[in-house]
């Protein structure tokens, strides 16, 4: 039988995870990729298709070929949006009814270590 206190002393609620940013255009997804606080949706199939080939060829990963394929596609996605997707982003990928593909890049969790360029600091700018 349950008492009192088992209803009195529960976990708080979990908060709700951050809305999404919706991007249809490239510049919009160029700059949302500059932030790292919520997830990216990506609106547009077009814009969308690189991220999805990406995210199919690591899941096959069947031979050092397909990995040297992905590894290369990674770092022109990198270079095409200034940033490096996979060691800042998780990239996944949901289907909606009508076969509506959305791809959706999550921030991942920093270490002092891997901060992207635009959030770490330079050594020039430093007081000591």
């Amino acid at each position: 039988m349950l008492s009192e206190s088992d209803y009195i002393h529960t976990d708080p609620p979990k908060p709700l995870p951050p809305m999404p940013m919706r991007v249809s255009h490239r510049s919009q997804l160029t700059a949302a990729l500059r932030q790292h606080a919520k997830p990216i949706v990506i609106e547009d199939q077009e814009l969308a298709r690189q991220f999805a080939r990406l995210l199919r060829l690591r899941e096959l990963g069947l031979w050092a070929l397909g990995e040297f394929v992905a590894d290369t596609m990674s770092h022109a996605i990198g270079r095409s949006y200034g940033a490096n997707i996979e060691a800042h982003w998780y990239v996944g990928q949901y289907v909606l009814p009508g076969n509506v593909q959305k791809v959706i890049l999550k921030p991942k969790p920093y270490d002092a270590e891997r901060l992207p360029r635009h959030l770490q600091t330079s050594h020039c700018c430093e007081r000591r």
